[in-house]
């Protein structure tokens, strides 16, 4: 089960602990995607990722799963959003 809507904003945390997530858009699917979702917003550290346990290529995989926010964002909001969607297409091969 996602999130649907991951970024820091979402994520309470309560000293070093998260405490809880809020505004969910909850669907089925890979965890990579709500991944892909927290890294357009957020930096989280290696050590963040390592502890997840992703199968390999987990990072080739990213741009994929950033592009339809990335495209929603566009419409939304237009601006940068135009030239981070292109930059996946890019890393795509489109």
């Amino acid at each position: 089960m996602l999130h649907g809507d991951l970024w820091g904003g979402n994520i309470l945390v309560d000293e070093d602990q998260i405490s809880g997530l809020i505004d969910p858009a909850c669907y089925y699917g890979d965890r990579e995607v709500d991944l892909a979702m927290l890294g357009l917003f957020d930096q989280p550290p290696a050590a963040f990722y390592d502890a997840c346990g992703l199968e390999e290529g987990w990072q080739e995989r990213q741009p994929v799963y950033r592009l339809w926010p990335l495209l929603v964002h566009v419409r939304l909001f237009g601006g940068a959003y135009h030239q981070q969607a292109g930059a996946c297409l890019d890393m795509l091969g489109f």
